[in-house]
């Protein structure tokens, strides 16, 4: 079996595990966790001191960083979303208002090009982004559509990829395409490298 068939279903193993046990995590541990991701969010000078920061809008069973995307907003930064587009892309866009989004690729909330202002990858400050699961490198295991990797190849802007304790690894799985991200944040703790 050659080593790149094996990485990948070392990926796949390690996806399921983890989708497993976030599904298991209730509701209120999920709103509690999501405080402590902004709180920490907010000790990062990659972040406080960004004008212009790339968020998401949380898929099922992920962290939802709405209250740090809001905590952001108030002290005047400008937040963009992705919108996922054919050949595993991203555009980004500033929504122009909350209703400025629609449902779009794998039933994520993103944001209608018509009600946003659309913004380069060079242009962001910091990024906040998701993960399956990630380690004490800064490794982040993804989907497996590699979009967030090939964001992460244009820009060289500070990174924070969010989640929950128990997406933390010992060690994820990595190929050359995958990037390492500059923190990631849980709600018990902040690991860097």
């Amino acid at each position: 079996m050659s080593e790149g068939l094996d990485i990948a279903s070392a990926k796949a193993e390690l996806r399921r595990a983890i989708r497993a046990a976030r599904r298991g995590i209730d509701a209120r541990e999920r709103e509690r966790a999501a405080l402590a991701v902004m709180r920490k969010l907010l000790l990062l000078d990659g972040i406080v001191n960004a004008k212009l920061v790339l968020a998401y809008n949380p898929m099922k069973y992920e962290l939802d960083i709405t209250p740090a995307v809001r905590a952001l907003q108030k002290r005047g930064v400008r937040v963009a979303y992705p919108l996922c587009i054919e050949e595993g892309g991203l555009r980004l866009f500033v929504p122009t208002h909350e209703s400025a989004f629609r449902v779009g690729a794998y039933g994520i909330m993103e944001p209608d090009p018509g009600l946003c202002a659309e913004v380069s990858p060079d242009e962001l400050d910091a990024i906040i982004l998701p993960a399956i699961g990630f380690d004490a490198q800064c490794r982040r295991l993804g989907q497996g559509g590699g979009y967030y990797d090939r964001l992460l190849a244009r820009t060289a802007c500070f990174t924070a990829a969010v989640g929950f304790d128990c997406q933390l690894v010992e060690r994820v799985p990595c190929e050359e395409t995958d990037k390492t991200v500059d923190v990631v944040v849980t709600p018990g703790g902040i690991l860097s490298v």
